[in-house]
């Protein structure tokens, strides 16, 4: 059930609640384009590991009230804001893909009400140059025409929302699973796993594509904050099969930040929560 609360200053953040009810808290950031409806994915695990996992969706996505011209370190008070609606003190992240960089923020922003911050198959940062390097074609492409026509990027993801209402057909989802690795292939095929991931991609869309737009550009500027000063004990998680996000940039990432710890595994972008829901979140637990 989507469930809703407003700040003292207005702002409608639109959640869902997933795992344990009476669980250890854990905030989860969804993707991009996603919504809270990805937390799902870990239901099952939440419940075996006792988490209650809590999905809010970002500023402009199904519910939540916008947010023009955000940074990604508007993010964290609003999480603030919804842990103190919960009467939550305390609590634990969980980023996935372009949540990665909203976890990050919120770990370094909230400093001490933070107990540990995880980040799976997270966005790395965009900075012009050779970080680029390890992002996807796709990415690279939809950055350099954001650099240079950013407009012309906004049309043309407009029609996107019209093109969710429905699940693609066989034919064109077999041909986009194509461009994929083995590991997510394997997850989104055959057709009857696609349900589990359509739902979240589907729901981000509900409220038109200008929020999706903010979102997304948040964590393809310069992040406005360094990851290096993040205190709170962070593990950050990669697949060596995907392709959104190269490994090795998640591996560069994670040196460059004192105490983190790396874990790689055999997976894609999409297989690595489905195949290591359990470990992932009995890792944050004990950290």
């Amino acid at each position: 059930m989507l469930s809703t609360f407003e700040t003292p200053a207005g702002q409608r953040i639109a959640f869902r609640e997933f795992g344990a009810a009476g669980g250890q808290p854990v905030f989860f950031f969804h993707g991009w384009p996603g919504e809270c409806q990805q937390g799902s994915l870990l239901h099952e695990a939440a419940l075996k590991q006792n988490v209650r996992l809590i999905c809010p969706n970002r500023p402009g996505i199904h519910g939540s009230s916008p947010q023009p011209g955000r940074t990604l370190l508007d993010w964290p008070p609003l999480v603030a804001a919804l842990a103190d609606f919960l009467k939550i003190g305390r609590f634990r992240l969980l980023g996935l893909s372009g949540g990665g960089p909203y976890a990050l923020a919120t770990a370094w922003a909230l400093g001490n009400r933070v107990i540990a911050c995880t980040t799976v198959c997270g966005a790395l940062p965009a900075a012009p140059g050779p970080d680029r390097r390890f992002l996807s074609p796709v990415y690279r492409a939809m950055l350099s025409i954001h650099d240079h026509a950013p407009w012309l990027l906004q049309g043309a993801l407009i029609p996107v929302t019209r093109l969710a209402r429905i699940p693609p057909p066989r034919p064109l989802l077999w041909l986009g699973l194509r461009t994929l690795g083995p590991s997510d292939r394997a997850a989104l095929w055959p057709r009857e796993n696609f349900p589990h991931f359509w739902p979240a991609f589907k729901n981000s869309m509900q409220s038109g594509m200008s929020g999706l737009w903010e979102d997304g550009k948040s964590y393809s500027s310069p992040w406005p904050f360094d990851p290096a000063a993040i205190r709170c004990p962070l593990t950050i998680w990669h697949g060596t099969q995907d392709r959104n996000f190269d490994h090795k940039g998640a591996a560069a990432l994670a040196s460059t930040i004192p105490h983190a710890k790396y874990f790689e595994t055999n997976d894609g972008h999409y297989s690595i929560l489905k195949n290591q829901a359990e470990p992932i979140l009995k890792n944050l637990l004990t950290s």
